[in-house]
């Protein structure tokens, strides 16, 4: 590479003693020192910039990670509490079935169905359609309706505790 480009800057005296030392320990001249000093400042600063942007990806590694850690953790407590209160649900049941004839628990089966689809509806009740020309709130009556239609509980089997 042909250095062919003159660069002029102001010193100091003492910088400039220091300079010219440096130069006869090294054999070399005033220019090629200040070019090889200029070099590597400049690779130091490439460094720097690389090592800077290498440690905010770690950094925003890191904080992925720690996230995705904590929704894992939300995620398994989560299934953890579903998991009790179907048991309490059950629970629940066994003992309402053991005092309720079977009318009495399909009618409160079906209301309880029809009260969650009801909260699902008021939750989305802007009167969207579902892409089928049927509101949300059409789309849960029609539910409702086959539901209640199709006897779909097998009650006996859920006295039993089979289902």
């Amino acid at each position: 590479m042909a250095r062919d480009q003159e660069i002029t800057f102001y010193s100091d005296e003492q910088t400039l003693r220091e300079l010219d030392e440096l130069a006869d320990e090294q054999d070399t001249t005033r220019s090629t020192l200040v070019f090889e000093l200029v070099r590597e400042g400049l690779r130091r600063e490439r460094e720097g910039a690389v090592s800077a942007e290498t440690r905010a990806a770690e950094r925003l590694q890191d904080l992925l990670d720690d996230g995705l850690t904590d929704m894992e953790d939300t995620a398994r407590q989560m299934q953890d509490l579903n998991a009790k209160t179907g048991v309490y649900a059950v629970a629940a049941f066994e003992l309402i079935k053991q005092q309720h004839g079977e009318a009495a628990i399909r009618e409160a089966l079906q209301t309880g169905a029809r009260r969650l689809r009801e909260e699902d509806v008021d939750d989305l009740a802007s009167g969207e359609s579902d892409g089928q020309g049927e509101t949300a709130d059409q789309g849960a009556t029609a539910e409702d309706d086959a539901d209640q239609d199709s006897g779909g509980l097998d009650f006996e089997a859920l006295r039993e505790g089979n289902q």
